[in-house]
């Protein structure tokens, strides 16, 4: 029977209910909770300096001594909430060192939207590093710093993680990371890195710099998520990440994008193709056995619905398919502002049947492909099982 221990430096704990967030959604064998938050979810706390409140650092240490003993279930899961760029501190951080879990979920709340995941990386932990295997961490800002004057020799940026982070096989960064600071290159590079989910604001920035940095990602790679809004300061990223599927990515299966609509008018030539990541018919590797792409019901788009019917004529193409997920929407503001036209109106249903044409091509494959519905913007912080 799975265990969850709960720890609160307060008097009660606010214990969340939804489910971690492990690849496949594996439920672990022992969870420790630790909320950091005063107990109706106010503001983040300081943690009590030891000689204060030295019972809370022994309850974890006596928890995680207590449960690697015969008999017992050790720990390994942690999700600790509340955290900021002072927290975890050193103190718990030390006296979790013993706990050596798989998996580790952070959840910052302050204003700066800021975790301390660095501070593992300054524990002597007596066993070497944790066997980390998994990792979600909700944050918007690391401790990384972009250069932009290497920006052409990824290696050469400092290091944003530290290196007990490099063997993670499973990276969710949540909460819009920032991609001039949590762009994932632990010291070293990473190793054995399988699955990466970037949500939401700079991620496309974030996953360019990613693959500058660690050249192994290539060879390790088999499950990527993004949804983006891309502005046009970030088309080059766009490309940066078009060439990885043309020409880098050796091992990719399963490839999850959400492309939200443009908040801005498309000023500059060529700019349309990657705003909206046009042409990504042409590029995605012939691993891939999973691909779900949501998109804007726009012209452009529209327009790029032949590329994808004229790939999907061809049996060759993404020939280890096995299941298809594409769904292109109007805006939350067009619906709810604008009155449909005629001319909208046509596109819209123009657009519709291109779509059924493309997934009917791919139905009609012996094996037929498995068409699905698109996972959601919050589904997608869960990582499914490879």
């Amino acid at each position: 029977m799975p265990l969850r221990t709960t720890l609160c430096s307060t008097a009660a704990p606010s214990r969340r209910s939804s489910q971690l967030h492990t690849p496949g959604g594996a439920i672990p064998n022992h969870e420790l909770f630790i909320d950091l938050g005063e107990p109706m979810g106010g503001r983040p706390m300081v943690i009590p300096a030891p000689l204060e409140d030295p019972e809370f650092f022994l309850s974890i240490r006596d928890v995680i001594v207590k449960r690697k003993q015969p008999g017992g279930t050790p720990i390994d899961a942690i999700h600790i909430s509340f955290c900021s760029a002072e927290s975890p501190d050193y103190r718990l951080w030390e006296a979790l060192e013993e706990a050596e879990p798989s998996h580790l979920e952070l959840i910052t709340t302050d204003m700066y939207q800021q975790c301390n995941y660095g501070g593992l990386g300054k524990i002597k932990l007596k066993h070497g590093a944790w066997p980390l295997k998994s990792m979600y961490l909700n944050a918007r800002f690391g401790d990384g710093n972009w250069e932009e004057e290497e920006e052409e020799d990824g290696t050469k940026q400092p290091p944003s993680f530290p290196a007990c982070y490099a063997g993670l096989e499973t990276l969710i960064l949540d909460s819009g990371p920032s991609g001039d600071s949590l762009y994932f290159y632990p010291e070293g590079g990473a190793t054995n890195l399988k699955s990466l989910r970037i949500l939401e604001t700079e991620s496309v920035v974030a996953f360019a710099r990613t693959l500058d940095c660690n050249p192994k990602i290539a060879e390790t790679l088999k499950s990527l998520a993004i949804v983006c809004m891309v502005m046009e300061s970030e088309v080059g990223f766009v490309r940066r990440m078009k060439r990885f599927f043309k020409e880098e990515a050796k091992k990719l299966e399963v490839v999850e994008l959400v492309v939200k609509h443009p908040m801005f008018p498309i000023s500059k030539e060529g700019y349309e193709d990657d705003v909206h990541m046009l042409g990504l018919a042409k590029l995605l590797p012939n691993t891939l056995t999973t691909l779900s792409f949501s998109g804007p019901a726009n012209t452009a788009v529209l327009k790029d619905m032949d590329n994808w019917i004229e790939s999907a004529s061809s049996p060759s193409w993404l020939a280890n398919l096995k299941k298809i997920g594409f769904k292109l929407t109007q805006s939350y503001v067009e619906t709810q502002n604008n009155p449909l036209t005629k001319e909208r109106t046509l596109e819209l249903e123009l657009t519709e049947k291109k779509v059924e044409t493309f997934l009917n091509l791919l139905r009609q494959r012996q094996p037929p492909v498995e068409v699905i519905q698109p996972r959601s913007r919050f589904q997608l912080a869960y990582p499914i099982a490879l």
